[in-house]
């Protein structure tokens, strides 16, 4: 038995040796052209008071996220070395991206803020993007949209899949809230299921 053990340890040691080699990447700054996403969906309010229409996924909301031109990547040394205009490149195997947010519900609640993106290579057309902004809300306090006035957190995780070079289509989740971080009283409560579509205005 004990010999069967030690051929057992063995072998996953070198199974882990022969496929677990590590890869040297690079981390860069790298300047970007004009990308801009439009996002809607439908949403609810967690706020109490809130009707049974409002607080189901019954409610209509856009919001738009414009890219600053420049991001931080990491990516396989051999990878920074090719042209990024090539029809066959979609974005590195990790990137944070600084990003402007703009959101309206139908009931005229907003919100603008800055924020950073993260975003995270699955596979070759596919990635998962997370993304937090701080973001002033401006609310009127008689409609009920899950929004009200003050500083909030602006939390989008969304899964993307590039139809081609420069545009992807994307699904996710919205959620705005103040996390009682920024005041001890309970700041938005919004939920939102999104469909979203950006692009890149590559010359």
């Amino acid at each position: 038995m004990k010999p069967f053990v030690l051929t057992l340890i063995i072998s996953i040691f070198f199974i882990q040796v022969i496929f677990s080699q590590v890869e040297n990447v690079q981390f860069e700054l790298e300047k970007t052209p004009f990308k801009m996403s439009l996002n809607s969906g439908v949403y609810k309010s967690r706020l109490s008071g809130a009707s049974l229409k409002e607080n189901s996924f019954r409610n209509f909301s856009i919001f738009a996220q414009v890219y600053f031109p420049f991001k931080r990547s990491l990516d396989s040394q051999e990878n920074f070395s090719q042209p990024t205009t090539g029809s066959k490149f979609y974005d590195r195997l990790f990137t944070t991206s600084p990003v402007a947010v703009f959101h309206l519900t139908e009931k005229g609640g907003n919100a603008i803020g800055i924020g950073q993106e993260l975003s995270f290579k699955l596979a070759k057309k596919t990635f998962l993007k997370s993304q937090i902004a701080v973001v002033w809300v401006e609310s009127n306090s008689q409609k009920n949209d899950g929004l009200q006035s003050g500083l909030n957190f602006h939390h989008f995780w969304h899964l993307c899949s590039y139809i081609n070079s420069k545009t992807y289509l994307s699904i996710g989740y919205n959620h705005i809230s103040n996390g009682k971080i920024f005041s001890k009283e309970v700041g938005c409560l919004f939920d939102m299921v999104v469909v979203g579509i950006a692009h890149s205005f590559i010359k």
